[in-house]
């Protein structure tokens, strides 16, 4: 019932766009040309709808409707461009009338924001109904990991309730669980597969009329890091590139060096003020320089706003020898008296991360991307750690909007894995808007 539901919701969803569409174009009309509405641009309503709803079904926006405001804002951004182009060479061709670049112009930005507004109010009621009106699907889930974590993430974005169990089922218990307890489907996500038990399950829940789903166990280690391939008609599991290469990557240094130039140009009385106070607080340089280790395994010379006393690197290091001799990767303590008065400040709020801009133009680092790697935790990275060299540290990334130094070593590395392995524009501008909050409010900053 709930499936039907949620497929009958996406007509609400087609039918909601076009409207939405519509008034974008009307309004923009009304900007360009006034009260007039010339009947010339009633012929071109009708196609100029058509191309946006077809490209919004191409960008699957009728398929995927439970994403993040900030995916669905740059996915309605990216089709309504590309379906502005479209409409720019069809009136380019088809001219009964010479239509106003600047009024559909007008009808690009306005069908952003009334569309985007108008699907997130959708969505919103959409949950709500299905709150209201469904019990959530349960699903039985053997296994544990991070495997088990991120299929928890996706369910919850489905309406999903799960029980977490780390042993195989045997019959008399999947019937408990599918029969009397009303569960409708079974994941198996344990590592190492046991293939007959798994076998077994599979044909159980055949028997019973759950769904039965299997995570590949090579998943485990190579998380988000695999693509479906077909060969001969034989389904097959590969691994797929790092996305940031080609066009990606010209198009994430292209916008790097824009947010950079700009950056500079507006922070630049901050700069200043900053020097001046890291000057009067304590004796020592200003900027300070730090070799990091970056892109392909390649060392660089990082800066920062000094924050520590003179001779601090020092004193780290005996104590950063005495950390690693008990086995831990990552050192770094709270209430650190190194930090001078000013330090604790810009630590704070992280504006001692500003001359990272310098190591940007330079093309060290990016804007978004890994934590910037201490040479001394780079040497001891395993094979999955290194993983994190294959592009350029970042200024920012997911590390620093998911707690900072709070954060464990593992829980580090997993973060920038991820990252590298899922990288897109979207997740980089998430990001960026992520990073607001976690520097205002200081959380896991010392």
């Amino acid at each position: 019932m709930k499936r039907k539901f949620i497929f009958a919701f996406k007509f609400v969803y087609l039918f909601s766009d076009a409207i939405a569409l519509l008034l974008a174009f009307v309004l923009g009309n009304y900007i360009r040309h006034g009260i007039f509405f010339h009947p010339a641009y009633n012929k071109l309503i009708t196609p100029v709808l058509l191309l946006f709803i077809y490209f919004f079904y191409h960008y699957k926006f009728y398929n995927k409707l439970q994403l993040t405001f900030v995916y669905e804002l740059f996915r309605i951004i990216r089709a309504g461009c590309v379906a502005f182009g479209f409409v720019l060479v069809f009136t380019f061709f088809w001219r009964p009338f010479s239509y106003s670049r600047l009024m559909l112009i007008y009808f690009l930005i306005l069908s952003v924001i009334f569309v985007f507004t108008e699907r997130e109010i959708l969505k919103f009621v959409m949950d709500l109904c299905i709150k209201k009106l469904f019990l959530p699907d349960k699903i039985l889930v053997v296994g544990r990991g991070k495997i088990v974590r991120a299929l928890k993430r996706r369910m919850r974005l489905k309406h999903q309730a799960a029980l977490w169990i780390n042993h195989y089922p045997d019959d008399e218990e999947l019937r408990v669980f599918v029969q009397d307890r009303g569960f409708s489907g079974v994941v198996i996500a344990h590592f190492p597969l046991n293939h007959e038990k798994v076998v077994s399950i599979a044909n159980a829940c055949e028997q019973y009329g759950a769904d039965f789903q299997l995570v590949p166990d090579i998943l485990e280690l190579k998380l988000g890091d695999l693509v479906m391939d077909e060969f001969f008609g034989i389904p097959l599991l590969k691994l797929k590139p790092t996305p940031l290469m080609g066009t990606h990557l010209f198009m994430k240094n292209v916008f790097d060096v824009s947010v950079t130039i700009a950056g500079l140009a507006l922070l630049m009385p901050v700069f200043l003020i900053i020097a001046a106070l890291i000057k009067l607080d304590s004796h020592g340089e200003i900027i300070y320089s730090h070799i990091r280790r970056g892109l392909k395994g390649k060392d660089f010379k990082f800066y920062k706003f000094r924050t520590m006393v003179k001779g601090a690197d020092k004193i780290l290091q005996d104590e950063r020898n005495k950390q690693y001799k008990n086995g831990a990767f990552l050192f770094k303590k709270k209430n650190d008296s190194r930090i001078t008065r000013i330090g604790v400040f810009l630590r704070t709020f992280s504006l001692d991360e500003f001359p990272q801009l310098l190591n940007v133009l330079k093309g060290d680092m990016s804007i978004v991307g890994p934590r910037p790697q201490i040479i001394s935790e780079a040497e001891g990275y395993d094979l999955s750690a290194r993983r994190r060299l294959r592009i350029r540290p970042g200024i920012t990334g997911l590390w620093q909007v998911s707690g900072r130094s709070d954060l464990s070593y593992e829980e580090m590395v997993r973060l920038d894995i991820f990252y590298v392995q899922n990288w897109s524009m979207e997740e980089d501008f998430r990001i960026l808007l992520r990073t607001i909050p976690a520097v205002l409010f200081g959380k896991g900053a010392y």
